[in-house]
């Protein structure tokens, strides 16, 4: 019998055959990237295939966005004469990052499978639909098929309760999480998401998804609610907001309660995300480079809320604080609402929407020793530049606090 929700979603696009545990499913829609699609490029040329549908793909240039080298560039530029000589409907260039990109769009609703270049393509699950990254190969046959196989797993509930503390943000609930099962506590499981008390901000959810995969998690998503639904009608200005619900019984492997209001800011030592303690543990500890931004924390609510930390103030002498919205649109929002004028006059210095520095790309990597406390989702050594370096990762509210002082410190010390 399958379970929960991504049971559910993977069962109603199964189309009849089967291998092993292993369904074979139609897919809603696949998410590219530059450097993953540049190297399936050759061979999917080389099949002489076609895109089963072009409108059900997202080809974006987020990784190296503008190029830093010479290498780069020949590579985007390859991936972008495809593009264009295929006329691919849904091209970004330098518009934001991948994952922010695709929960923007108008293509993402409740009960779909949607597949993707990046493991970080589970940030899509926050919308309530089953979104999955897959390795080269896999995404290649999905590309010329609009099919995949997938084994339905055994799905995890968790249950929030209660309202969440000023002082915390959907990062400390997932380093939380991740801190108490470790890297592979959720291997090849679902982690649905049941926010009782409609507590979380999308936002907040988006981050929480993002990093399932840090637990090992084949994907993570949220029960389709009211937050939900209100989301989908601002995002495509209230066309076609209906969709599916899941109203019957669901059936789970184990579950989880967690009383928001008790938990504790969050922080994940180097080198690993699962090696989370409380902040207050590591109060203290120096820091040379602050970074706001990734797929897990440039939304607008973490450049909103470290704005309303920084108005009006300066960080410590030799911090560097680098703040990366998601994507352009945010990038817009932040500057309609001063929030980056804040920034800049509290000394901070502002990118434009990149993976560069989450992933040692460009923008802000790091020199041998440094200190980073980075509110992105990966700090596995040598993640941001040279292998002697240490990252930390925490919310963007502690970060924020941290840039102030100087060291890492508790967001209520100066909240």
């Amino acid at each position: 019998m399958v379970q929960g929700i991504t049971g559910k979603i993977i069962q109603d696009h199964a189309d009849g055959r089967k291998e092993g545990a292993y369904l074979s499913v139609k897919v809603d829609f696949i998410l590219l990237h530059d450097p993953t699609f540049a190297l399936i490029l050759p061979e999917l040329k080389a099949s002489g295939e076609e895109i089963w549908d072009r409108t059900k793909v997202l080809l974006t240039v987020d990784h190296f966005a503008p190029p830093s080298s010479t290498e780069r560039a020949n590579m985007v530029k390859e991936v972008l004469s495809f593009a264009v000589g295929k006329k691919l409907p849904h091209l970004s260039i330098y518009q934001g990052i991948c994952h922010q990109l695709l929960v923007e769009g108008p293509w993402l609703k409740p009960g779909q499978l949607i597949l993707g270049a990046d493991s970080h393509t589970v940030t899509g699950g926050a919308l309530g639909c089953l979104a999955t990254g897959l390795g080269s190969t896999d995404i290649l046959y999905s590309l010329i098929t609009g099919k995949t196989w997938l084994r339905p797993p055994e799905v995890v509930r968790i249950n929030f309760r209660g309202n969440l503390p000023p002082y915390l943000m959907g990062k400390d609930i997932i380093l939380d999480l991740l801190g108490r099962y470790g890297e592979g506590g959720f291997l090849y499981q679902a982690m649905e998401f049941f926010d009782t008390d409609e507590a979380i901000s999308m936002d907040d959810r988006f981050a929480i998804c993002n990093m399932v995969v840090e637990g090992g998690a084949k994907n993570g998503l949220f029960m389709p609610d009211r937050v939900t639904e209100e989301f989908l009608i601002e995002r495509d200005n209230g066309l076609n907001s209906s969709f599916q619900r899941f109203d019957e019984e669901l059936t789970y492997s184990k579950k989880i309660e967690m009383d928001l209001s008790q938990l504790k800011p969050k922080i994940a030592l180097p080198h690993s995300p699962a090696k989370v303690v409380d902040v207050e543990e590591v109060d203290g500890e120096p820091i040379d480079t602050i970074f706001i931004g990734s797929c897990t924390g440039g939304r607008l609510r973490d450049i909103e809320v470290v704005s309303t930390l920084l108005k009006g103030r300066k960080i410590a002498q030799g911090v560097n604080l680098l703040v990366c919205p998601a994507s352009q649109k945010i990038y817009l929002q932040a500057i309609e609402k001063d929030y980056l004028t804040t920034l800049i006059e509290a000394g901070g210095v502002v990118l434009n929407p990149s993976c560069g520095p989450c992933g040692g790309i460009d923008k802000g990597i790091l020199a041998k020793d440094e200190r980073c406390l980075s509110t992105s989702n990966r700090n596995f050594q040598g993640r941001m530049g040279d292998p002697s370096s240490k990252v930390f990762l925490s919310s963007p509210l502690t970060a924020a606090a941290s840039a102030l002082t100087g060291r890492i410190v508790d967001p209520r010390e100066v909240m």
